[in-house]
């Protein structure tokens, strides 16, 4: 959880790119008040921050909701990816298949989902580096040429 400080010193970071961002005890309550119901940590804030002065709204205000949206995201809490947490989590049994669409996964299960996805992606990635092969292709030679 982001502590008060902590958000200080992001306005505080954030005003470094924007001179907009006014960083005082009222807009730090503010903030605080609203990321006190999130899961967000330091990082995630800063992130989020970094991301949105280096992307497509980098001219637009950097708001409290911007970090919120971010740590949705991040959090993978947004509906979409529950219901695709959970049909992930019923197709590898890890819970049961009663389990409710749109209820989060409790923690233990999200782990060991992300770490079954990390072992399939790394998987996949020797596949298809050993399909590609190495060195250069067989020569067969004149078989298909027109001599």
């Amino acid at each position: 959880m982001i502590t008060k400080p902590e958000i200080g010193a992001l306005l505080l970071f954030a005003s470094g790119l924007d001179r907009f961002v006014q960083v005082d005890r009222v807009t730090t309550d503010a903030w605080f008040r609203v990321l006190a119901n999130v899961d967000v940590t330091h990082a995630q804030a800063e992130q989020a921050c970094i991301q949105h002065y280096t992307g497509p709204d980098s001219n637009r205000p950097f708001t409290v909701a911007h970090v919120v949206a971010f740590v949705t995201a991040d959090n993978r809490s947004t509906v979409k990816a529950i219901e695709d947490d959970v049909r992930s989590a019923k197709a590898r049994l890890l819970i049961s298949k009663g389990w409710p669409d749109r209820q989060a996964l409790p923690n233990d299960v999200k782990d060991a989902l992300l770490t079954l996805r990390d072992l399939e992606r790394r998987a996949a990635t020797t596949r298809d580096e050993l399909e590609q092969g190495g060195g250069s292709p067989a020569d067969v030679g004149a078989v298909g040429r027109v001599l």
